[in-house]
């Protein structure tokens, strides 16, 4: 892999990793619980993953208010599952 490329890859990568600090720490204020009690929630019921990882693409396009709001809808529904 050429240098460049490394580069981007890296860079998306740091970009992911910042959205997923940034959308549990958003979900986590807005439920009035700390940030590692949210991950640890999140952990759980694999949202981490199949939530903010893996829609990265369309997730990181809507505002900080209406992830934590995607995120703490989720996190209910499927702890309700659970």
């Amino acid at each position: 892999m050429e240098d460049r490329e490394l580069l981007l890859k890296r860079s998306h990568e740091f970009d992911r990793l910042a959205f997923t600090v940034l959308a549990i720490e958003a979900s986590a204020q807005k439920m009035g619980i700390s940030p590692s009690e949210m991950r640890r929630r999140l952990d759980k019921v694999g949202l981490i993953k199949s939530l903010i990882q893996d829609c990265y693409d369309t997730l990181h396009t809507e505002s900080r208010e209406a992830v934590a709001n995607d995120v703490i809808e989720a996190l209910r529904n499927w702890e309700r599952e659970k």
